[in-house]
């Protein structure tokens, strides 16, 4: 929520559903650069704000998508290969930006910036070997020569450059020959003409650049454009701004030259559409076609073509080239930059340009976009050729006028539809809204009105009306009066920092004032008169001023006169009023620890104003300027007191950026809170009484569009925030329903925190509010993305029980990528209705929009359904019901269950069957379904897992192979070394004895701010800064093949036919569990945690490829992360709802798979743990003094007995059979102290079960007895351990008698009891031993194995000194004696 991050929509990876409402006045288009694609159909044109329109053009010319990633002009838009199937194009703007997009999902895929600013970019495909192709962006712009760029990943691969006279290119051409290499052809800006050949591209570098052959210098200046063709002579035509001229490529003569005849004309842009034919565009806007002179193109020595249709001379006998056909320009614009117009000629391709009749026929179209009115204008030309210059009489009936075939604007788009339908809107249309401002926390929505009138409205409800067929009843908004012009900006304090009061809200208008409003009652508090020009913005001074009583109190407003006021706005009083400033304002930042105020203003100095005095202290210009301003960060992290504060200023400075703590820098620029809210400056956490939104994140947001004309807004649901919320709100002490006494506990500890609440109201309607508020966005998000229309019966359920409401006309649905880019639909000149939207073209749009619009679906329905507390959700749809039918009886609560049950069902598996026709569908994005296999919203990750499933299944056996071959190349230990992530060796094939990964430390907590959420990145490692981008994509969609590969080998097993493939998965599954943290894998990513849960899921398919040890150690190491810490988390009292921070994640996962282990393969898992515990006593014997040996298991010994005791609840049979190695583990891992005090039952209940195990407490010795008929007694005391060979058969039960001398074991099938006395030798000098005293013949029986050991068994019960009793089934009991 802070002020930098909120343009280009929240910067963040988490689910969300952008939505637009657009307004009165369309997007102003000025349009500077235009491009269409190769398929003929798309055109791209990018505006000065830095949006992007991509028009279809089919029937007619139509918007389809706006694209919001730059925020400057844009300078150069470029397919990325230029086959008539691609659907990938760059974008380059003036700051540097360059983006890459996919049209169909409007997704902005990778973004990169640099110093360079591009003006051109063009690509060029070659062959790199004899089999493959490669594409590159070849760019121009503000540097010298030629970059040459991956349109993979964006960055420079080598440099075409100049030996003589480098220059700034203005335009080329790549001109290609039958026999010869390719030729790029460049004209630099003084004129220059330089000739490249194109060849071993594939061996250049940034090192190696490519040099000219040839360089002439031309007698024509202000090259625009060029554009080449091979007919008789091979011509290349050159267009400057007062004159074109045509020159032979082979001997560089002139053919033709010709100048504007008025001097006003200037051409932009020129092509060879024909032979004979030359088309130019001038900057009026105006397109004139040239004739050329016949006679001068054929050339000397070649016997002219005679043919049919080819002319011979020239036309009406004229010497110079002559207009043919014209379309008009604007008249009245005399003078006009040359930027204004953009051209781009489409030629239909034939192939060759043959003499025969084919290639005659080229079809033109010129497409010319203006800056003026943002107008896009197609022009399909007629064949000029022979029979038409034939046909007409004579030179004076030239030159005919056309119009153009279609021509099409945002503007006249915008008013077709105002002109048409009522306005669509009645709150946020109106064109006097100004400046809007949604306050979460409270779910209001502020509109300041041009007519200097705030409008305070309930954002959920005037959402409704805006989109949903509601009933309309009166609307419950408030009005606030108080601005005598426009209202320009609006604020509210406390969500940015939680230290100012809830109830204060502020305004600032053209009437130079500042109202500070109570957002509670709407009364008008103060009415502050400083500035001289209109309010602009605020801001919040940092929490840490040492002049603090009095800044922390205040916040700062900058106005138009080029001022600064910090008003305190408790007292009602201006501190500081910081004018004098002769430019405009950039940029305000703070030393508190000084008690400075910084103003940088756009000429670049600085002045420093002394907050206390409130004078200025002095003017900084130039390098110093930038220095000081730099050095503002440093402070905002250290808090008044320490010993930093009472330094020489110049060593704070010094020792400030020695240990540039920038970790706790971010955290209080950014806030430490993951909602963004500043880190209170209260000693204790988060004050209880701050909210669930401040908390949690705010489940919704509402910003103006970015680049709009106000009207335009765009709505964004935070799905994990809204689902956070619910469950906190559901779970939390206020919920009136199944309260249990912790949370009653619970509830008391919080009231005696902090009475007071968010609104001053008592905390029972606080959360009232705040539950309805979390209902309402859900519900909202719902009644949008719902897929109406497709299932009546649904439909109705949806209406009647959920009291969801359809949308009344097509929902513009947004998409937002991960840096935040986003791509909104645009509207179109008819209007559809809602119902044709919803079946034609709602799920047939967009792959990655139908991802999160399912994925947001299912996880919300589900969250609803899964609500313990929902006599809310009945109490509100009640409500909504009645008033749409009275009669019918009230949905009850499990009605609302099902009803949700049923919304996750239809969007989860029955879609594509409702979708007709069936193959227009457009399924989920498997890709981006993959990276959210684990999200940090459990929610989420359960949504996106079944889905994913369900996508898989849908498939077929079919489609899975064609899944699994396009993405095996990625699999990291079948790639190349360099690019793999795990780099050159892979660790999990060295052999380890310790587990490799040593236990990441804990991040140091700070004392208040609840666990740090880390912000989950797809699946996208880190880039590492520098040359290494290069293999971003590879690197990413590694990750993807590694869980889609997974995934695809847990839940269809068998279909990873090759063994080489599923160990190349298994590899890389294990490889990222035990990989050292580096930049590529961090320790905790969602990578690690997916890896984690599906070396669990398939552990069937992977085992015989791995090493089971290492996989088991890594697991343990992981879960046991969580035991030290759970005191740690359990004092800083967690938020119920929020996400888990990233270790317990990962711990919880690592829980999951473990168990998951341990139920396929039990055998497998206690013979490893085992084998450790032997390797770890074998080295605790022989270990010198200077080396102890720590065992992996103790570590995680809770870890491992939990496993114990789920195989001992699930898998009987499997631990009979496994005993000695399972007794082995139990001894290693349990507290031996606590056996002094406690029976073996109390401190491993699990143990009672097995009648083959003794305790005996009075000599601390455990025996147990094993299948094969040995029977292993484990002295505590000694840590040693007797092998007894006692029976032929499986031992059935063992008892040890009071005393410890003796001990019993029954082996059922060899009918026999043997007696084992514990002899000490001299004096109990020596070694006890264990010697068979007596062995009597006992009933056999044959013991029953039913999985969960419930049957009765055998047992052996010493009745006192010499006699003991077995137990034996029907009651039968036999007495033996010594």
């Amino acid at each position: 929520m802070t002020a930098e991050v909120a343009p280009a929509g929240t910067k963040s990876p988490a689910l969300s559903v952008p939505v637009v409402i657009w307004g009165p006045k369309p997007p102003e288009n000025r349009i500077c650069t235009i491009r269409v694609l190769p398929d003929g159909s798309t055109i791209i044109t990018g505006a000065e704000n830095g949006h992007i329109v991509i028009w279809k053009l089919a029937e007619g010319l139509m918007p389809k998508q706006l694209m919001i990633g730059h925020s400057q002009k844009i300078t150069a838009i470029s397919q990325t290969s230029n086959s008539p199937t691609n659907t990938r194009f760059v974008s380059a703007s003036a700051d540097g930006r360059v983006c890459l997009w996919e049209i169909q999902d409007g997704r902005c895929i990778d973004s990169t910036s640099s110093v360079t600013i591009h003006r051109y970019i063009y690509p060029y495909t070659y062959k790199s070997s004899r089999h493959t192709r490669a594409t590159r962006l070849f760019c121009i712009g503000d540097y010298s020569d030629i970059q040459v760029m991956d349109p993979q990943d964006l960055t420079v691969v080598f440099c075409i450059a100049s030996r003589v006279e480098p220059d700034w290119i203005s335009c080329f051409t790549v001109i290609t020959h039958p026999e010869k290499e390719d030729q790029l052809i460049g004209m630099t800006l003084s004129g220059m003409m330089k000739v490249w050949t194109l060849i071993e591209l594939e061996k250049k570098d940034p090192s190696c650049s490519l040099y000219e052959d040839e360089s002439k210098r031309l007698e024509i200046q202000h090259i625009r454009s060029v554009s080449y063709i091979c007919s008789a002579r091979r011509m290349l035509l050159i267009v400057a701004s007062s004159s074109w001229m045509i020159i032979d490529m082979d001997d560089l003569s002139t053919v033709v030259l010709y100048k504007n005849k008025t001097t006003s004309k200037r051409c932009t842009s020129g092509y060879l559409t024909d032979l004979d034919k030359v088309t130019i565009g001038y900057t009026d806007e105006s397109i004139n076609v040239f004739q050329l002179p016949i006679t001068s193109l054929q050339k000397e020595g070649v016997p002219p073509v005679t043919a049919s249709n080819r002319p011979t001379s020239n036309y009406f006998d004229e010497p110079e080239p002559f207009v043919v056909a014209t379309v008009n320009g604007v008249l009245e614009n005399g003078r006009s930059c040359l930027n204004d117009v953009q051209y781009a000629f489409l030629p239909y391709e034939s192939a060759e340009p043959s003499p025969s009749l084919a290639g005659e026929k080229r079809k033109f179209s010129v497409v010319r976009s203006s800056k003026r009115d943002g107008s896009v204008l197609v022009w399909n030309m007629p064949p000029f050729d022979h029979q038409f210059m034939k046909a007409v009489p004579a030179l004076r009936n030239l030159p005919f006028k056309f119009n153009g075939t279609y021509r099409e604007s945002l503007a006249s788009i915008w008013q077709t539809i105002n002109e048409s339908e009522d306005g669509s809107m009645p709150v946020l249309n109106s064109d006097a809204v100004r400046c809007s401002l949604f306050v979460t926390s409270q779910g209001k929505l502020f509109l300041g009105r041009s007519d200097g009138v705030i409008i305070m409205t309930y954002a959920c409800e005037t959402l409704a009306r805006q989109w949903l067929r509601v009933p309309s009843e009166r609307a419950t908004s408030r009005i606030l009066t108080g601005h005598d012009a426009a209202v320009r900006t609006m604020f509210y304090p406390f969500e940015h920092d939680t230290k100012y009061d809830p109830q204060y809200f502020v305004s600032g208008s053209d009437d130079f004032s500042v109202i500070l409003w109570n957002i509670n009652s709407g009364t008008k508090i103060h009415r502050f008169t400083v500035h001289g020009g209109p309010v602009k913005s605020f801001m919040i001074p940092p929490p840490n001023c040492s002049f603090q009583k009095q800044v922390t109190k205040c916040i700062a407003s900058i106005a138009a006169d080029n001022t600064v006021a910090l008003l305190n706005i408790r007292d009602s009083k201006c501190m500081l009023l910081a004018s004098r400033h002769p430019f405009p304002i950039v940029q305000v930042k703070w030393r508190p620890l000084d008690d400075f105020m910084l103003v940088k203003l756009s000429d670049g100095s600085v002045y420093v104003w002394q907050m206390e005095t409130a004078n200025l202290d002095r003017i900084a210009t130039g390098l110093l300027a930038e220095d000081i301003m730099a050095a503002c960060d440093e402070q905002i992290g250290i808090e008044e007191g320490t010993d930093e504060t009472s330094a020489h200023h110049a060593v704070q400075l010094i020792r400030a950026l020695k240990n540039k703590n920038m970790e706790a820098v971010k955290q209080k620029v950014v806030g430490g809170t993951p909602s963004g809210s500043a880190t209170p400056s209260s000693h204790h956490g988060l004050p209880t009484n701050c909210g669930t939104a401040v908390q949690l994140g705010s489940p919704m947001a509402i910003i103006p569009l970015p680049g709009c004309a106000q009207g335009a807004h765009l709505v964004q649901f935070e799905v994990s925030a809204l689902i956070s919320g619910i469950l906190h709100l559901d779970s939390s002490a206020e919920a009136p329903e199944g309260k249990t006494t912790a949370q009653k506990l619970d509830a008391a500890v919080a009231a005696n925190y902090d009475t007071s609440s968010v609104t001053g109201l008592s905390r029972k309607l606080t959360w009232q509010f705040e539950a309805n508020l979390y209902l309402d966005v859900a519900r909202l998000m719902l009644s949008m993305l719902h897929a109406w229309s497709l299932d009546e019966d649904m439909d109705e359920v949806c209406e009647k029980r959920l009291s969801l409401h359809r949308p009344r006309h097509q929902v513009y649905f947004g998409n937002v990528s991960r840096q935040g880019e986003l791509s909104v639909s645009l509207p179109t000149r008819f209007a559809t209705d809602f119902d044709s939207f919803c079946k034609k073209s709602r799920w047939q749009a967009s792959h990655s929009l139908n991802t999160s619009h399912l994925l947001a679906v299912i996880a919300t329905s589900n969250t609803l359904m899964a609500m313990k507390n929902s006599a809310l959700q009945l109490a509100k749809i009640r409500k909504s019901v009645v008033e749409m039918n009275s009669g019918h009886q009230n949905p009850d609560r499990q009605q609302v269950k099902q009803g949700w049950s049923l919304v996750a069902a239809l969007h989860c598996v029955l879609l594509p069957d409702h979708v007709r026709p069936r193959s227009s569908y457009a399924p989920p994005s498997i890709e981006m379904l993959v990276r959210r296999w684990q999200d940090s919203c459990l929610e989420i990750r359960e949504a996106a897992q079944a889905l994913l499933i369900r996508e898989l299944t849908r498939l077929g056996a079919d489609g899975r192979r064609r899944l699994i071959e396009s993405w095996t190349p990625f699999l990291p230990p079948l790639l190349d070394d360099s690019l793999s992530i795990f780099g050159s060796k892979l660790q999990s094939s060295v052999p380890t004895i310790q587990p490799s990964a040593p236990a990441p430390p804990i991040p140091p907590r700070t004392k208040n701010a609840p666990p740090d959420v880390t912000p989950v990145r797809g699946s996208e490692p880190p880039t590492a800064e520098g040359g290494e981008a290069g293999i971003q994509q590879v690197r990413r969609n590694q990750a993807t093949s590694i869980i889609l590969l997974g995934v695809i080998g847990a839940e269809f097993g068998d279909e990873l036919n090759r063994a080489d493939l599923t160990r190349a998965t298994a590899v890389s599954l294990l490889e990222l569990l035990v990989a050292a943290p580096s930049n590529l894998i961090p320790v905790h990513s969602p990578l690690r945690r997916a890896a984690i849960d599906l070396l669990g899921r398939g552990f069937v398919h992977w085992e015989p490829h791995l090493e089971i040890s290492k996989v088991v150690l890594g697991l343990l190491d992981l879960a046991s992360t969580n035991d030290k810490q759970n005191l740690f988390f359990s004092t800083a009292r967690r938020i119920i709802g929020a996400p888990l921070n990233a270790i317990e994640d990962a711990s919880r996962t690592s829980r999951q798979a473990l168990s998951l282990i341990a139920l396929a393969r039990p055998p497998a898992l206690i013979t490893s743990l085992s084998m450790e515990v032997a390797r770890y006593n074998a080295a605790a014997q022989h270990q010198t003094i200077q080396h102890t040996v720590v065992s992996p298991l103790l570590k995680s010994r809770t870890e491992v007995l939990r496993i114990v005791e789920e195989l001992c609840e699930k898998r009987y049979n499997d631990i009979i059979t496994m005993l000695l190695p399972v007794g082995d583990i139990l001894v290693h891992c349990l507290d031996i102290t606590i056996l002094k005090h406690k029976s073996m039952a109390d401190v491993f209940p699990p143990i009672v079960k097995f009648n083959m195990v003794a305790y005996c407490s009075s000599t601390k010795r455990i025996a147990f007895g094993g299948k094969n008929g040995t029977c292993v007694v484990h002295e505590l005391r000694a840590t040693k351990t007797h092998s007894l060979p006692s029976h032929n058969g499986p031992i059935a039960a063992v008892a040890f008698s009071e005393d410890g001398k003796y001990l019993a074991t029954y082996g059922a099938e060899d009918g026999k009891i043997n007696f084992f006395q514990t002899s000490q030798s001299f004096l109990g000098m020596g070694q006890a031993q264990l010697k068979l005293a007596k062995s009597q013949p006992a009933p056999t029986v044959s013991v029953p194995t039913t999985p969960s050991g419930t049957s009765f068994r055998p047992r052996l019960v010493w009745i006192n000194a010499k006699s003991l009793t077995l137990m034996l089934p029907e009651g039968r009991e036999q007495r033996f004696s010594l």
